[in-house]
């Protein structure tokens, strides 16, 4: 949802290094301004889900949480006449709590997300449906897997007697990499192949994503070919975003964890920096490069590693084009729990990477738009 949600978000780049991002605060003071000549819920909500992105991407996540659970608690009353909206308060809230450590609040927010559209819109519905299949894969990030599979088969039934092949194809596929993912290589490709049998319209995207699924399970057979064999079949059209078909597993960013931190299990941080990268036509990165770094220190170089590692799907047009630019924002922190002695949360235990797309956002698209000109130019030199 926050990835979405970027969309809107009005931020200013700062000039004049190319390296540097700075947030703007417009949405943040036009919030203010509603909620001081009481305007109306709808606006309300929209304002602060702009101001909620705009201090998330500033790196102002406690900030982005408050603005959220103060709008959750003015207009959770209007759920039932403006139900989409307020649960988008609850994603996004969700996701500002993922990057933040705070696991309780996380599946809170996204369950409460879920239940809010249950309740008004109906179990059956597709904006329902398609927020369950969320909902599942944040279960998946949790670690509760067996809960998320079960999710899975419900959305899929559902979307089955409502007709809604591309939904049910959508979550029959979630669960076949779910399998995949535990191991369960023969039941992931037949769910796979269920899913091909589900989708309607976009069957031949389906089948190409039953490919990946196939070629990963190769890769982590230890057949290595298979993921160049796909990528040299498959292309992809530019102007969506890109679609991955490899990259190393996350986790192996924090392999220098202990080497840099004196206790690792009681860390109080959040350290995040945004990354831009471009795909290259041929579908591979280039040009990795840290556009802002916030105490991510000794952890940048494996997240640089990770993403010159990714192989995208080939993008369709000619060799000769720069491809496509993309920033992430990579947040690693630990989980807020109470520590034995103590009756105050705190972030303990290993620390975790969390990734969020920031490329929509009008800074990013402005940095972006930089690296476009200079490539063009050193096309024509």
């Amino acid at each position: 949802m926050l990835a979405l949600l970027l969309l809107a978000v009005q931020v200013t780049a700062a000039p004049p290094s190319p390296d540097i991002v700075v947030v703007g605060k417009r949405a943040e003071r036009e919030l203010a301004a509603c909620i001081a000549r009481n305007c109306s819920p709808d606006e309300e909500i929209e304002l602060t889900l702009q101001t909620s992105v705009e201090q998330f991407t500033g790196g102002r996540y406690d900030d982005a949480q408050r603005s959220l659970q103060k709008a959750i608690k003015r207009n959770v009353a209007y759920a039932e006449r403006l139900p989409g909206p307020v649960s988008s308060l609850y994603a996004t809230l969700a996701t500002v709590a993922e990057h933040q450590g705070n696991d309780e609040l996380w599946l809170r927010s996204a369950r409460n997300n879920v239940m809010t559209l249950r309740r008004y819109l109906g179990e059956a519905n597709s904006a329902t449906l398609g927020q369950e299949i969320d909902f599942a894969d944040t279960l998946i990030k949790l670690g509760r897997l067996q809960l998320a599979e079960g999710i899975y088969k419900k959305v899929e039934r559902l979307a089955i007697a409502q007709g809604q092949g591309e939904i049910a194809a959508g979550s029959a596929f979630r669960r076949a990499w779910l399998l995949m993912g535990s191991g369960r290589y023969k039941d992931a490709e037949r769910v796979a192949d269920e899913a091909v049998g589900l989708a309607a319209k976009n069957k031949t995207s389906m089948t190409d994503l039953r490919d990946i699924l196939r070629a990963r399970i190769a890769f982590q057979q230890g057949k290595r070919d298979g993921i160049e064999a796909l990528a040299a079949r498959l292309r992809q059209n530019p102007e969506g975003p890109p679609k991955l078909l490899y990259a190393p597993p996350i986790n192996d960013i924090n392999a220098i964890r202990t080497l840099v931190e004196k206790d690792p299990w009681h860390d109080s941080k959040i350290r995040f920096a945004d990354v831009g990268y471009w795909v290259r036509p041929d579908g591979k990165t280039a040009g990795v490069e840290v556009l802002r770094n916030a105490g991510l220190g000794q952890w940048a170089p494996g997240i640089l590693k990770q993403i010159g590692s990714r192989r995208y799907i080939p993008l369709s047009g000619s060799d000769n084009d720069a491809g496509m630019y993309r920033i992430d924002r990579f947040t690693v922190r630990a989980t807020f729990e109470i520590p034995t002695g103590s009756r105050i949360p705190q972030r303990i235990g290993p620390l975790t990477v969390h990734v969020v797309d920031l490329t929509e956002t009008d800074a990013m698209k402005e940095v972006s738009r930089r690296h476009a000109r200079q490539a063009r130019l050193n096309a024509g030199s």
